[in-house]
């Protein structure tokens, strides 16, 4: 220890690298992602860019599930958030 009492040590920060990429190939993935949960025609998925966030990423995306047998099935939820985490717009 540098004897700097805890409230002024700098804790280490865990930086996420994302990958940039295009929207169009991001829309690809999310359906990629989201066909896993059901037929593409089940669900509306709108990605969009944006200034960047708290978690400094520069796009967000809604998807809704609108048919389906599952329709109240939300094993799909985690799919923007995990996805926000890898990816950036260029």
């Amino acid at each position: 220890m540098d004897g700097a009492p805890k409230s002024r040590q700098q804790l280490p920060r865990t930086f996420l690298a994302r990958s940039l990429i295009d929207i169009a190939v991001l829309d690809a993935r999310i359906q990629e992602q989201i066909a896993q949960y059901g037929s593409l025609k089940d669900f509306t998925i709108a990605v969009w860019r944006q200034e960047l966030d708290a978690i400094n990423c520069n796009w967000n995306a809604r998807i809704e599930r609108v048919h389906g047998d599952s329709s109240s099935d939300s094993s799909w939820w985690p799919v923007v958030p995990l996805m926000r985490e890898r990816f950036n717009l260029v």
